[in-house]
């Protein structure tokens, strides 16, 4: 079975676990595999798909919160946010910036010679799981660009 599109905006999928997932799509996509039941979504375009259960809770997140985060000063690494212990976090750039933010550790750089992370352009949201927002930095190619940021406890 090939992989099939089911739906338009979030795009939603289906195909069988021996199908190789779908990339460059938009992150909150979904691919059902029918032979196996097994729901994915990637919060990476398609990079990485990451299991999860369709009508279960299925996991120990307790919480939802949110936060927004500025680089004062490009080229300075910021820590996203004070000790606060996070199972998953979703970080994107906010839309009016008009530099690049990178997300990584407290090594993170945004200039391009020597950028270290992982970039984000206007817009563009990266999620991965974490224990600690503040083990997680954010740096800017432009003075005052930033984050909002999305976390599970």
């Amino acid at each position: 079975m090939a992989v099939v599109l089911v739906s338009g905006l979030l795009k939603r999928y289906t195909c069988l676990a021996a199908d190789t997932k779908p990339s460059s799509v938009p992150n909150g996509s979904t691919c059902l595999e029918t032979d196996t039941g097994r729901a994915y979504i990637t919060s990476d375009g398609g990079t990485n798909w990451t299991l999860f259960t369709i009508g279960q809770v299925g996991h120990n997140i307790t919480g939802i919160a949110d936060g927004r985060k500025v680089v004062t000063t490009a080229g300075t690494a910021v820590a996203l946010a004070a000790s606060t212990s996070v199972q998953y976090v979703v970080v994107t750039a906010e839309t009016d910036n008009t530099g690049v933010i990178v997300v990584g550790g407290s090594t993170v750089v945004a200039t391009l010679a020597t950028r270290r992370g992982k970039p984000l352009n206007a817009g563009e949201s990266f999620g991965f799981p974490v224990d600690n927002l503040a083990d997680v930095y954010i740096d800017s190619t432009v003075d005052t660009d930033g984050v909002t940021f999305v976390y599970f406890s």
